[in-house]
């Protein structure tokens, strides 16, 4: 059935407000700063806790610089082609029909949503659908959400600032500005990440795509421009799996591949437009350890060993002319071969963002990874920010606040050790109501406590914050994103289309670089 054409001016993140959502009482806790930024948009983005929760902090696209305007529409294509929110003035973009929105990238072998999105696993093991009886316009949720601050004068991000302004002038020592995702389902989909990746490398330059795996841990894991094959005769292990090993080796991403048999393959390529130049295969040396071979663009390149006196950390690097080449890994088959994953860069300076997630898994699973292994692939990768999206899982697992804030405090101080150098953002949970006995969704109190002690613990350990459920527009504002026309969120009220996983890569990236492009107002502060 048509649509009729929907035109709505969006604000900043995401942007005007979500018709039919209820109000968050405890996002109001977290306010906005006071009225003398009024006139600032920008200074308006980073909000202390303390400040006046009657204040609206809705920045204006008229206020960001012209390659801030270009990066948000090159993201937005990079995965919705011509089906964007807004052009570069701020103006939605007219769209016919749900179906427009969701059509799949040239290039790619099958729709995300039907390949990825539909594939994951209900967190927790929870999955369902449900009709929509309500219709809302998708294209307007999404309410402007700045980052929680523990006061005015703090500076959150203020390292990774520094860090992209010193990419900017040519005076980053490698070259590199490395963001490290962690997370569960939501990141493990590589669309709000892509996001993030997409719009960071439009305006400060494409360093690569990032860390991928070698193989595939998990039959529905892919990245947006990377295409990763082989999952037979490969073993996947983490934390959350009962059957795996408790040692802990798991490498950078929390989950590793192991095989002994040669039948094993494991293949990564580009696509897309994408290509690379410097990768480096991350594995477990280990005693008794196999051999894998690597090939390149179908040519063997090398044999590498992977057997040592003790376990630890092993790198093999590939240089390579610039290309959208293809890396195969391959076991010999004389012994276990364990792999953590591979990083893919390019010789030229720019941002790099690596996805890191795991299905249904929990921030508190980190602390089951071993340190002289993991610490050491972080210092590898040397990143300038790195970013947790966890709770979704902690919600429905029935632990109590006091351990979940002792738990995340012990995962924090392990990020700090691991990377002290680094930012850290905590991105909270989503809005993720129950079904009731009669079928009505109601509120998961859960997630009110697991948001205040994740805000409260990132603000206590040095952390910016940012707020996923109050930028969704409060408790049961997922009932509205499910039955919005387009959709933006799945049936199980849980996961979120393309489409709204778009709309929360936005709603984070405003967030995180608005106190960038307030150069005045806080190079006026101090830390």
């Amino acid at each position: 059935m048509s649509v009729r054409v929907i035109l709505a001016l969006l604000a900043l993140g995401s942007l005007l407000g979500c018709g039919g959502c209820k109000t968050e009482p405890e996002a109001a806790e977290v306010s906005t700063p006071p009225a003398t930024t009024a006139d600032n948009p920008v200074a308006k983005a980073l909000k202390p806790v303390e400040a006046d929760a009657a204040e609206t902090a809705v920045p204006v696209v008229d206020g960001l610089a012209e390659d801030a305007r270009k990066a948000r529409v090159k993201a937005q294509t990079a995965l919705l082609g011509d089906a964007l929110f807004e052009d570069a003035s701020g103006a939605s973009v007219p769209w016919i029909s749900p179906q427009a929105t969701t059509l799949d990238q040239p290039g790619q072998a099958q729709a995300l949503d039907d390949a990825i999105l539909d594939s994951l696993p209900g967190s927790s093991g929870l999955a369902g659908s449900e009709t929509r009886t309500r219709h809302v316009n998708g294209n307007a949720l999404g309410i402007y959400q700045p980052l929680t601050i523990a006061r005015e004068d703090a500076r959150p991000l203020a390292r990774f600032y520094d860090a992209l302004r010193k990419l900017e002038s040519g005076a980053d020592p490698d070259g590199k500005v490395r963001i490290l995702m962690y997370g569960a389902s939501h990141t493990d989909a590589d669309i709000y990440p892509h996001y993030v990746r997409a719009y960071l490398r439009e305006r400060f330059g494409d360093g690569g795509h990032g860390f991928v795996h070698v193989a595939k841990p998990w039959r529905w894991y892919g990245h947006v421009e990377m295409l990763t094959e082989g999952f037979k005769y490969w073993r996947t292990e983490h934390a959350q799996r009962r059957k795996g090993r408790d040692d802990g080796y798991y490498g950078l991403i929390g989950a590793s591949l192991s095989a002994t048999k040669s039948k094993a393959f494991g293949r990564v390529s580009h696509r897309d437009g994408s290509v690379g130049s410097n990768y480096e295969i991350y594995y477990l040396e280990q005693p008794k350890g196999g051999s894998f071979r690597v090939l390149v663009d179908g040519s063997q390149h090398a044999k590498v060993s992977t057997k040592a006196e003790a376990y630890g950390a092993g790198y093999f690097p590939i240089d390579l002319p610039e290309d959208a080449h293809t890396i195969e890994v391959q076991p010999v088959g004389n012994g276990e071969v364990r792999v953590f994953g591979m990083s893919v860069e390019r010789d030229s300076p720019g941002v790099v963002v690596d996805t890191l997630g795991i299905g249904g898994t929990r921030a508190s699973n980190m602390l089951h990874w071993a340190p002289e292994v993991w610490y050491d692939n972080v210092q590898r990768r040397n990143p300038d920010l790195i970013t947790l999206a966890y709770g979704t899982n902690e919600a429905n697992s029935g632990i109590s606040e006091a351990r979940y804030r002792e738990r995340l405090v012990e995962v924090l101080s392990r990020l700090k050790e691991a990377a002290p150098q680094a930012d850290c953002l905590l991105m909270g949970p989503g809005d993720f109501p129950k079904k009731g006995e009669d079928g009505v969704y109601v509120p998961r109190e859960s997630t009110s406590y697991i948001l205040r002690a994740q805000r409260e613990v990132a603000l206590e350990m040095g952390c910016a914050f940012w707020d996923l459920r109050a930028f969704m527009g409060g408790e049961m504002s997922m009932v509205d994103w499910a039955a919005a026309t387009p959709p933006m969120a799945k049936g199980d009220h849980i996961h979120f289309t393309r489409r709204g996983y778009v709309r929360v890569g936005m709603g984070l990236v405003d967030a995180m670089m608005a106190g960038y492009d307030d150069h005045d107002v806080l190079s006026a502060k101090t830390p």
